[in-house]
């Protein structure tokens, strides 16, 4: 029930529609039901038991009949419209409010959560959680109120009949209660295998040059046909649960209606039973089949509905690590240093980065270097507040990341990752990105110095080509020049770029060096972060640190660091003799 409530709490603003939706569902059962109650009372009227015929009598409960019909007619449309509208309603406020927590949650939950069971809960689970509220829970009023009213009315008429007819009832309850019990897991996991499928067929689409590239269409097709095929067993579980308990829940009025024949039959002989009365009986109770039947199936859809609100929930209560305090301290002014002191930091208990020192002056340039997975990525990370430090503290301008507030810290840092991720928009916007209200100027500025602006100058629409989804329309060079732009536009005090210039050419690598060369040197300076492998890119920076082990193991100039022999030199004296060599 608290599952319940709390889904019924995304109803607020709205609740006029729950109350139209239950008053027109009130309005519909009781025409329905008063229909018969005509019907029984015009057979005894007009042909009464002892005197003559009234066929005559028959015309006013015809219209009488008629004006119920009419208006279980508004009342059943006004409850469909407003129960349709109602269930809308809560779909979009789960699924906005489900959007907008999937925004607020840091990278550590996406490292656990897969994208295809995040999109599964925003959209299939939502739909089964719309069709209850909008249809199942109404449905589920009305079975009740038709039996409570039509067993009332039966007991009215004759109660010592009635208590015979209705005795079966109670089988109807234990029934509805071990189907609900037995199907709710099962329909739990069947939302949950469902994400599963999503899972593949998202990371299948996303990744199907990759898949095509290795000829791995077979296995993949094997991997969809074994997730697809446990949504197949287990929805199987739960018809087959279904297909027994519900043509069982409708099977209850049929043996009333049974005993009626019997023991109503010998009552209409014996002349304690009217004819109406007894048409009244059978009327009744043909009317309880569907409620009842109605009744299996809201309880079906009220445990899936349950199931999936669950899992939305799980969601909505998952808290992010990484939130900005209630007082923040101000964001420095001017261009900031970076100061990590003692930092530690795993990944699920596997230690990255041990106790590692690193401080970063105001305007300065920086390379981190070091062997592929030592951290250096992580290392970036902590300096956006991505993460943060198990141990140890990072400093910017002087302050604790988590005394800062996020959005504003994350405002003045760029990042220009090692996977570059465009949307399928337009080259603006995709470079714009960052800041909405960047002019063209900006923009192009941007551009010219990630060495961009001549091709996209030659694009079709120029700034205005939309790019297709994950910028597929462009090269990997291209990709990578944009996300450049993109960081750069926002003009950040901070800048970190995680391998920028792994994905292009030497020829363009080495006018994306010249383009940042500029920008590092400018006179407000940035603090600049640069992550690379090639020496070319290291020897941007003003200096350069070595990281080992989850540690600073040595920093300095590209002269100093070779001089001493260390690490360094290991990794790239030779190289660096052989790069001069071919300049």
């Amino acid at each position: 029930m608290k599952t319940f409530y709390r889904l019924m709490s995304f109803t607020g603003g709205r609740r006029y529609l729950l109350v139209l939706g239950f008053v027109c569902a009130f309005g519909v059962t009781v025409a329905g039901i008063a229909i018969p109650w005509l019907v029984g009372d015009a057979i005894d009227r007009a042909f009464p038991p002892n005197g003559p015929d009234r066929p005559e009598l028959l015309w006013p409960l015809a219209l009488g009949v008629l004006g119920l019909s009419v208006l279980r007619f508004l009342f059943g449309f006004g409850r469909r419209y407003s129960t349709n509208y109602l269930g809308h309603v809560v779909e979009y406020r789960l699924r906005k409010a489900l959007f907008e927590k999937m925004l607020s949650l840091h990278h550590g939950f996406y490292d656990r959560a897969s994208t295809g069971e995040l999109v599964s809960r925003a959209t299939n689970d939502l739909r089964v959680v719309r069709f209850f509220v909008g249809w199942g829970m109404f449905q589920l009023f009305i079975s009740v109120l038709t039996l409570v009213v039509v067993s009332a009315a039966l007991f009215y008429v004759n109660w010592s009949l009635a208590l015979i007819v209705l005795s079966p009832m109670p089988l109807l309850a234990f029934a509805a209660w071990r189907f609900a019990a037995k199907v709710h897991p099962i329909f739990r996991s069947v939302q949950q295998k469902l994400a599963d499928v999503t899972t593949v067929v998202q990371e299948n689409v996303s990744g199907i040059r990759v898949v095509k590239s290795f000829s791995r269409e077979p296995f993949e097709k094997d991997q969809f046909g074994g997730r697809a095929e446990g949504v197949l067993n287990e929805t199987m579980a739960a018809r087959g649960l279904r297909a027994f308990y519900i043509p069982g829940m409708s099977f209850i009025p049929a043996t009333s209606i049974a005993i009626l024949i019997l023991f109503g039959g010998r009552a209409v002989v014996e002349g304690t039973l009217t004819v109406g009365q007894f048409a009244l009986f059978q009327l009744y109770l043909m009317q309880l089949v569907w409620p009842m039947q109605g009744f299996g199936m809201v309880i079906d859809q009220g445990q899936r509905a349950l199931a999936s609100s669950e899992r939305v929930f799980e969601i909505l209560d998952s808290r992010p690590d990484v939130g900005s305090p209630e007082s923040p301290a101000p964001f420095p002014r001017q261009t900031p240093g970076v100061e990590l002191r003692d930092v530690t930091f795993s990944y699920d208990g596997d230690p990255v980065l041990k106790g590692l020192d690193l401080t970063v002056e105001p305007g300065e340039a920086i390379a981190v270097v070091g062997a592929t997975g030592s951290g250096k990525s992580t290392l970036l990370s902590l300096v956006a507040r991505f993460y943060d430090p198990e141990g140890g503290v990072v400093r910017v301008g002087g302050a604790d990341v988590r005394e800062l507030d996020l959005d504003e810290l994350r405002r003045n840092v760029g990042v220009v990752p090692q996977e570059t991720f465009l949307f399928s928009e337009t080259v603006r916007e995709n470079i714009a990105f960052g800041k909405p209200d960047a002019t063209h100027e900006e923009v192009e500025r941007a551009a010219r110095i990630a060495g961009i602006h001549e091709q996209i100058s030659n694009f079709p629409k120029g700034y205005d080509t939309t790019v297709g989804e994950w910028g597929i329309t462009l090269s990997g060079g291209q990709k990578q020049r944009v996300a450049i732009a993109r960081a750069l536009v926002k003009d950040p005090k901070i800048l970190l770029l995680d391998d920028a210039t792994s994905s292009v050419d030497a020829e363009t690598e080495k006018s994306i060096q010249e383009a940042l060369h500029g920008t590092l040197k400018e006179a407000k300076g940035r603090t600049t972060f640069i992550v690379a492998h090639r020496l070319s890119t290291i020897l941007l920076a003003d200096r350069i640190a070595v990281l080992e082990d989850g540690r600073i193991v040595e920093a300095g100039t590209h002269e100093e660091l070779l001089g001493r022999g260390g690490r360094y030199h290991e990794m790239y004296g030779e190289e660096g003799r052989m790069e001069r060599a071919s300049a």
